[in-house]
Protein backbone atom coordinates (compact mmCIF):
# COMPACT_ATOMS: atom_id res chain seq x y z
CA UNK A 1 0.00 0.00 0.00
CA UNK A 2 1.57 3.26 -0.86
CA UNK A 3 1.27 6.00 2.05
CA UNK A 4 2.08 9.54 0.89
CA UNK A 5 5.58 10.94 2.54
CA UNK A 6 3.21 13.61 4.32
CA UNK A 7 1.00 11.03 6.02
CA UNK A 8 4.58 8.72 6.96
CA UNK A 9 5.87 10.81 9.33
CA UNK A 10 2.46 11.07 10.70
CA UNK A 11 2.10 7.59 11.02
CA UNK A 12 5.71 6.85 12.29
CA UNK A 13 4.24 9.71 15.15
CA UNK A 14 1.01 7.98 16.22
CA UNK A 15 2.72 4.56 16.37
CA UNK A 16 5.69 6.33 18.79
CA UNK A 17 3.10 7.84 20.96
CA UNK A 18 0.92 4.55 20.99
CA UNK A 19 4.16 2.31 22.61
CA UNK A 20 5.15 5.44 24.51
CA UNK A 21 1.10 5.02 26.22
CA UNK A 22 1.66 1.74 26.73
CA UNK A 23 4.94 1.42 28.09
CA UNK A 24 3.53 3.88 30.28
CA UNK A 25 0.55 2.01 31.50
CA UNK A 26 2.41 -1.67 31.52
CA UNK A 27 5.15 0.58 33.99
CA UNK A 28 2.36 1.32 36.62
CA UNK A 29 2.05 -2.44 37.35
CA UNK A 30 5.76 -3.21 37.59
CA UNK A 31 7.07 0.19 39.59
CA UNK A 32 5.25 -1.05 42.39
CA UNK A 33 6.52 -3.86 42.32
CA UNK A 34 10.12 -2.94 42.33
CA UNK A 35 9.26 -0.57 44.77
CA UNK A 36 7.66 -3.07 46.97
CA UNK A 37 10.79 -5.71 47.06
CA UNK A 38 13.05 -3.08 47.52
CA UNK A 39 11.13 -2.25 50.28
CA UNK A 40 11.20 -5.80 51.56
CA UNK A 41 15.11 -5.69 51.15
CA UNK A 42 15.59 -2.95 53.56
CA UNK A 43 17.70 -3.48 56.64
CA UNK A 44 16.96 -2.74 59.84
CA UNK A 45 17.38 0.60 61.82
CA UNK A 46 19.60 -0.78 64.13
CA UNK A 47 22.82 0.08 62.77
CA UNK A 48 24.64 -2.15 65.25
CA UNK A 49 22.82 -5.55 65.03
CA UNK A 50 24.09 -8.58 66.61
CA UNK A 51 24.76 -12.17 66.75
CA UNK A 52 23.20 -14.19 69.94
CA UNK A 53 25.31 -17.38 70.43
CA UNK A 54 23.52 -19.54 72.79
CA UNK A 55 22.75 -23.15 74.33
CA UNK A 56 20.62 -24.82 76.27
CA UNK A 57 19.56 -28.30 77.29
CA UNK A 58 15.79 -29.92 77.98
CA UNK A 59 16.31 -31.86 81.47
CA UNK A 60 13.99 -34.12 83.05
CA UNK A 61 13.12 -32.50 87.11
CA UNK A 62 12.73 -35.16 89.52
CA UNK A 63 8.70 -34.50 89.54
CA UNK A 64 8.22 -35.33 85.84
CA UNK A 65 7.88 -31.80 85.14
CA UNK A 66 10.68 -31.15 81.72
CA UNK A 67 12.32 -27.57 81.61
CA UNK A 68 14.93 -25.78 79.85
CA UNK A 69 18.47 -25.02 81.27
CA UNK A 70 20.66 -22.00 79.84
CA UNK A 71 24.25 -23.29 79.08
CA UNK A 72 26.09 -20.64 77.48
CA UNK A 73 24.83 -17.06 76.11
CA UNK A 74 27.37 -14.76 74.10
CA UNK A 75 26.60 -11.65 72.49
CA UNK A 76 28.88 -11.20 69.41
CA UNK A 77 29.19 -7.56 68.17
CA UNK A 78 31.46 -7.70 64.93
CA UNK A 79 30.97 -4.34 64.00
CA UNK A 80 33.03 -3.65 67.23
CA UNK A 81 35.05 -6.73 67.48
CA UNK A 82 33.55 -7.80 70.95
CA UNK A 83 32.11 -10.54 72.65
CA UNK A 84 30.34 -10.57 76.05
CA UNK A 85 29.70 -13.55 77.68
CA UNK A 86 26.37 -12.93 79.50
CA UNK A 87 25.37 -16.60 81.47
CA UNK A 88 26.23 -15.64 84.51
CA UNK A 89 22.71 -13.41 84.43
CA UNK A 90 20.75 -17.13 84.15
CA UNK A 91 20.51 -19.66 86.67
CA UNK A 92 22.49 -22.48 86.85
CA UNK A 93 19.68 -24.31 87.34
CA UNK A 94 16.48 -25.37 84.84
CA UNK A 95 13.91 -22.87 85.57
CA UNK A 96 10.27 -22.75 84.30
CA UNK A 97 9.50 -20.54 82.23
CA UNK A 98 13.04 -21.37 80.42
CA UNK A 99 15.49 -18.76 79.80
CA UNK A 100 14.07 -15.47 78.30
CA UNK A 101 16.04 -14.42 75.11
CA UNK A 102 16.00 -10.56 74.77
CA UNK A 103 16.97 -9.38 71.32
CA UNK A 104 16.83 -6.60 69.22
CA UNK A 105 15.27 -5.93 65.88
CA UNK A 106 18.00 -6.56 63.21
CA UNK A 107 19.63 -9.10 65.36
CA UNK A 108 20.17 -13.21 64.92
CA UNK A 109 20.71 -15.93 67.52
CA UNK A 110 21.90 -19.58 66.39
CA UNK A 111 20.17 -21.30 69.44
CA UNK A 112 21.82 -24.97 69.85
CA UNK A 113 19.67 -27.32 72.19
CA UNK A 114 20.79 -30.85 73.80
CA UNK A 115 18.91 -33.25 75.02
CA UNK A 116 19.49 -34.71 78.95
CA UNK A 117 16.19 -36.23 79.26
CA UNK A 118 17.65 -39.19 77.82
CA UNK A 119 15.28 -40.56 75.42
CA UNK A 120 12.92 -38.44 72.47
CA UNK A 121 13.54 -35.48 71.29
CA UNK A 122 13.24 -31.71 72.56
CA UNK A 123 13.51 -28.76 70.46
CA UNK A 124 12.24 -25.08 70.49
CA UNK A 125 9.77 -23.38 68.01
CA UNK A 126 9.18 -19.57 68.15
CA UNK A 127 6.05 -17.64 67.14
CA UNK A 128 7.79 -14.38 66.96
CA UNK A 129 10.89 -14.11 65.11
CA UNK A 130 11.63 -15.03 61.50
CA UNK A 131 13.92 -18.43 60.47
CA UNK A 132 13.79 -20.90 57.23
CA UNK A 133 11.67 -23.99 57.89
CA UNK A 134 15.06 -25.79 58.93
CA UNK A 135 14.58 -23.90 61.80
CA UNK A 136 10.69 -24.87 62.75
CA UNK A 137 11.57 -27.20 65.47
CA UNK A 138 8.89 -29.41 64.37
CA UNK A 139 8.89 -33.19 63.36
CA UNK A 140 9.32 -33.75 59.52
CA UNK A 141 5.84 -34.84 59.56
CA UNK A 142 4.53 -31.68 59.98
CA UNK A 143 7.70 -29.75 58.06
CA UNK A 144 8.15 -32.03 55.45
CA UNK A 145 12.39 -31.59 55.82
CA UNK A 146 13.65 -33.70 59.00
CA UNK A 147 12.98 -33.80 62.15
CA UNK A 148 14.14 -31.11 64.07
CA UNK A 149 14.77 -32.12 67.65
CA UNK A 150 17.93 -32.61 70.11
CA UNK A 151 18.01 -36.21 71.11
CA UNK A 152 20.68 -37.93 73.57
CA UNK A 153 23.06 -38.65 70.99
CA UNK A 154 23.09 -34.85 68.38
CA UNK A 155 22.12 -31.52 69.68
CA UNK A 156 20.18 -29.53 67.01
CA UNK A 157 21.12 -25.82 66.14
CA UNK A 158 18.22 -23.25 64.86
CA UNK A 159 18.68 -19.77 63.72
CA UNK A 160 16.17 -16.81 64.39
CA UNK A 161 16.01 -13.84 62.47
CA UNK A 162 14.93 -10.34 65.18
CA UNK A 163 13.08 -8.92 61.75
CA UNK A 164 12.00 -5.61 60.91
CA UNK A 165 8.24 -5.35 62.42
CA UNK A 166 8.78 -8.59 65.08
CA UNK A 167 9.14 -6.22 68.02
CA UNK A 168 7.11 -7.15 71.18
CA UNK A 169 7.14 -10.60 73.22
CA UNK A 170 6.84 -14.06 71.71
CA UNK A 171 6.15 -17.36 73.15
CA UNK A 172 8.56 -20.59 72.19
CA UNK A 173 8.59 -23.69 73.22
CA UNK A 174 9.05 -27.07 72.59
CA UNK A 175 6.99 -29.15 69.69
CA UNK A 176 8.85 -32.21 69.30
CA UNK A 177 8.51 -34.40 72.64
CA UNK A 178 5.12 -35.16 73.23
CA UNK A 179 3.38 -38.07 71.92
CA UNK A 180 -0.17 -39.09 71.25
CA UNK A 181 -2.06 -41.75 72.42
CA UNK A 182 -0.72 -44.22 69.34
CA UNK A 183 2.93 -43.32 70.46
CA UNK A 184 3.44 -40.43 68.04
CA UNK A 185 4.87 -37.34 68.32
CA UNK A 186 2.64 -34.42 67.94
CA UNK A 187 2.83 -30.83 69.56
CA UNK A 188 5.57 -31.51 72.11
CA UNK A 189 4.93 -30.60 76.05
CA UNK A 190 5.26 -27.13 76.84
CA UNK A 191 2.60 -27.55 79.05
CA UNK A 192 4.67 -29.34 81.56
CA UNK A 193 7.44 -26.74 81.26
CA UNK A 194 9.20 -26.61 78.56
CA UNK A 195 8.05 -22.97 77.66
CA UNK A 196 9.73 -19.51 77.60
CA UNK A 197 9.81 -16.18 76.12
CA UNK A 198 11.85 -13.83 73.33
CA UNK A 199 12.10 -10.27 73.47
CA UNK A 200 12.19 -8.23 71.07
CA UNK A 201 13.11 -4.65 71.72
CA UNK A 202 12.54 -2.02 68.83
CA UNK A 203 15.60 -1.23 66.98
CA UNK A 204 14.65 2.79 68.07
CA UNK A 205 14.95 1.74 71.70
CA UNK A 206 11.56 2.95 72.02
CA UNK A 207 8.18 1.69 73.66
CA UNK A 208 4.87 3.56 74.48
CA UNK A 209 3.97 3.39 78.29
CA UNK A 210 1.31 4.48 79.99
CA UNK A 211 2.40 7.09 82.62
CA UNK A 212 0.32 9.00 84.82
CA UNK A 213 -2.85 8.21 83.21
CA UNK A 214 -0.71 9.35 79.54
CA UNK A 215 0.72 7.77 76.91
CA UNK A 216 4.25 8.33 76.69
CA UNK A 217 6.99 7.63 74.52
CA UNK A 218 9.85 5.90 76.82
CA UNK A 219 13.39 4.52 76.06
CA UNK A 220 13.86 0.49 76.87
CA UNK A 221 16.86 0.95 78.71
CA UNK A 222 14.72 3.02 81.29
CA UNK A 223 12.56 0.22 82.23
CA UNK A 224 13.65 -1.06 85.49
CA UNK A 225 12.01 -4.41 85.74
CA UNK A 226 10.72 -6.69 83.22
CA UNK A 227 8.06 -8.93 84.44
CA UNK A 228 7.41 -12.43 82.28
CA UNK A 229 4.39 -14.50 83.71
CA UNK A 230 3.24 -17.23 81.92
CA UNK A 231 -0.43 -18.15 82.53
CA UNK A 232 -1.11 -22.07 82.04
CA UNK A 233 -4.18 -23.85 82.84
CA UNK A 234 -3.91 -23.57 86.71
CA UNK A 235 -0.93 -20.99 87.67
CA UNK A 236 1.08 -18.04 86.69
CA UNK A 237 4.43 -18.85 86.06
CA UNK A 238 7.02 -15.54 86.61
CA UNK A 239 10.68 -14.36 85.54
CA UNK A 240 11.99 -10.92 86.77
CA UNK A 241 14.57 -9.08 85.07
CA UNK A 242 16.36 -6.32 86.58
CA UNK A 243 17.57 -4.11 84.75
CA UNK A 244 19.17 -2.48 87.62
CA UNK A 245 21.34 -5.60 88.31
CA UNK A 246 23.18 -6.54 85.24
CA UNK A 247 19.84 -7.45 83.55
CA UNK A 248 19.75 -10.44 86.13
CA UNK A 249 17.11 -12.88 84.96
CA UNK A 250 15.70 -14.83 88.46
CA UNK A 251 13.24 -17.38 88.43
CA UNK A 252 9.67 -16.34 90.16
CA UNK A 253 7.96 -20.28 89.82
CA UNK A 254 4.70 -20.03 90.75
CA UNK A 255 2.40 -17.20 91.65
CA UNK A 256 5.24 -15.03 92.82
CA UNK A 257 4.98 -11.48 94.59
CA UNK A 258 6.27 -8.66 91.84
CA UNK A 259 8.12 -5.82 93.76
CA UNK A 260 9.10 -2.49 92.43
CA UNK A 261 10.10 0.71 93.80
CA UNK A 262 7.45 3.52 93.60
CA UNK A 263 7.80 5.62 90.06
CA UNK A 264 9.62 2.94 88.49
CA UNK A 265 9.18 2.18 84.68
CA UNK A 266 8.23 -1.60 84.48
CA UNK A 267 6.94 -4.07 81.56
CA UNK A 268 4.31 -6.70 81.92
CA UNK A 269 5.17 -9.46 79.32
CA UNK A 270 2.19 -11.70 79.81
CA UNK A 271 2.42 -15.11 77.78
CA UNK A 272 -0.11 -18.35 77.53
CA UNK A 273 0.06 -22.12 77.32
CA UNK A 274 -1.97 -24.96 78.09
CA UNK A 275 -5.48 -25.36 76.38
CA UNK A 276 -7.83 -22.39 78.86
CA UNK A 277 -8.86 -19.24 77.87
CA UNK A 278 -8.13 -16.81 80.38
CA UNK A 279 -8.59 -12.52 81.59
CA UNK A 280 -5.57 -11.18 82.75
CA UNK A 281 -6.32 -8.19 85.42
CA UNK A 282 -3.30 -5.88 87.14
CA UNK A 283 -6.56 -4.43 89.67
CA UNK A 284 -6.89 -0.58 90.07
CA UNK A 285 -4.42 -0.11 86.98
CA UNK A 286 -4.88 0.46 83.30
CA UNK A 287 -2.28 0.21 80.17
CA UNK A 288 -2.71 0.52 76.07
CA UNK A 289 -3.27 -1.92 74.25
CA UNK A 290 -0.04 -2.97 72.52
CA UNK A 291 0.55 -0.69 68.97
CA UNK A 292 -2.29 1.63 70.17
CA UNK A 293 -3.38 4.41 72.49
CA UNK A 294 -6.38 2.88 73.64
CA UNK A 295 -6.03 1.65 77.24
CA UNK A 296 -7.99 -1.19 78.74
CA UNK A 297 -7.98 -2.67 82.50
CA UNK A 298 -8.53 -6.59 81.33
CA UNK A 299 -6.92 -8.83 78.78
CA UNK A 300 -8.56 -11.73 77.45
CA UNK A 301 -5.37 -14.31 76.47
CA UNK A 302 -5.93 -17.60 74.97
CA UNK A 303 -3.34 -20.60 74.40
CA UNK A 304 -0.08 -18.93 72.82
CA UNK A 305 -0.80 -15.62 72.46
CA UNK A 306 0.92 -12.51 74.02
CA UNK A 307 0.43 -9.51 75.80
CA UNK A 308 2.78 -6.78 76.39
CA UNK A 309 2.51 -3.28 78.29
CA UNK A 310 4.44 -0.92 80.06
CA UNK A 311 2.81 1.10 83.01
CA UNK A 312 4.74 3.75 85.92
CA UNK A 313 4.17 1.76 89.67
CA UNK A 314 2.43 4.09 91.62
CA UNK A 315 0.51 1.90 94.29
CA UNK A 316 0.41 -1.83 95.62
CA UNK A 317 -2.33 -4.11 94.13
CA UNK A 318 -2.83 -7.87 93.12
CA UNK A 319 -2.76 -9.17 89.52
CA UNK A 320 -4.84 -12.31 88.98
CA UNK A 321 -7.08 -14.27 86.34
CA UNK A 322 -10.60 -13.21 86.47
CA UNK A 323 -12.06 -16.42 85.28
CA UNK A 324 -13.61 -17.71 88.37
CA UNK A 325 -12.93 -21.29 88.14
CA UNK A 326 -9.22 -19.83 87.76
CA UNK A 327 -9.44 -17.71 90.37
CA UNK A 328 -10.93 -20.09 92.62
CA UNK A 329 -8.00 -22.22 92.05
CA UNK A 330 -5.34 -19.77 92.81
CA UNK A 331 -4.04 -17.97 89.94
CA UNK A 332 -3.66 -14.53 91.36
CA UNK A 333 -0.41 -12.97 92.79
CA UNK A 334 0.71 -9.77 94.51
CA UNK A 335 2.19 -6.54 92.94
CA UNK A 336 4.29 -4.66 95.71
CA UNK A 337 5.30 -1.17 95.45
CA UNK A 338 7.45 0.08 97.69
CA UNK A 339 7.83 3.53 98.27
CA UNK A 340 11.20 3.94 100.09
CA UNK A 341 14.23 2.41 98.99
CA UNK A 342 16.44 1.76 95.57
CA UNK A 343 14.92 -0.21 93.29
CA UNK A 344 18.37 -2.01 93.41
CA UNK A 345 17.43 -3.36 96.41
CA UNK A 346 13.99 -4.43 96.18
CA UNK A 347 13.74 -8.26 95.40
CA UNK A 348 10.38 -9.94 93.84
CA UNK A 349 9.76 -12.97 96.32
CA UNK A 350 9.61 -16.74 94.93
CA UNK A 351 6.57 -18.28 95.05
CA UNK A 352 6.64 -22.38 95.09
CA UNK A 353 9.23 -24.25 92.96
CA UNK A 354 8.82 -27.71 91.41
CA UNK A 355 11.44 -30.00 92.69
CA UNK A 356 14.43 -29.00 90.91
CA UNK A 357 17.41 -31.72 91.36
CA UNK A 358 16.88 -35.50 92.85
CA UNK A 359 19.72 -34.95 95.84
CA UNK A 360 20.20 -38.89 96.15
CA UNK A 361 21.66 -39.16 92.20
CA UNK A 362 24.51 -36.39 93.00
CA UNK A 363 27.31 -37.20 94.73
CA UNK A 364 28.43 -34.63 98.04
CA UNK A 365 30.19 -31.89 95.44
CA UNK A 366 26.97 -31.82 93.40
CA UNK A 367 25.01 -30.91 96.53
CA UNK A 368 27.13 -28.82 98.10
CA UNK A 369 26.81 -26.55 94.53
CA UNK A 370 23.33 -27.14 93.86
CA UNK A 371 22.68 -25.91 97.80
CA UNK A 372 24.76 -23.11 97.11
CA UNK A 373 23.18 -21.72 93.97
CA UNK A 374 19.52 -22.07 95.47
CA UNK A 375 20.49 -20.71 98.56
CA UNK A 376 22.04 -17.92 96.66
CA UNK A 377 19.09 -16.94 94.59
CA UNK A 378 16.46 -17.69 97.69
CA UNK A 379 19.13 -14.81 99.87
CA UNK A 380 19.08 -12.37 96.61
CA UNK A 381 15.20 -12.65 96.14
CA UNK A 382 13.67 -12.82 98.86
CA UNK A 383 13.49 -16.88 99.61
CA UNK A 384 10.78 -19.18 98.69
Amino acid sequence: MYIHPDHKELVQLSIAIVVGIVFLHQSSFILPVIAQTSQNNLTSDNPFPKLHEIKMAGVLLPDRHQAYKMLEYKIIDKQNNNTQDITSRYSKLPTIPGPTIVMTEGDKARLTIVNEIGYGQVSLHTHGAHYEITSDGTLKMTNKVRDQGATPQDPYTYVWTAANGTRGSWPWHDHTFGKNAAGINMNGVETNGLFSTVIINPADGKVTALVNGTAKEVNVEDIKKDFILFVTDDAFWGVEIDNTNNKKHTPLWLNPTLVVSKNDLVRFHIQSVGTDFHHFVLDNYEWLKPGTNVTTSLENIGPLENHVFTISADKSTSYYDKVPSHLLSGMKGKFEVVEDGSTASVASIPGPSPKIQDISDTNDNEVEEISSVVGEEQQQHGGM
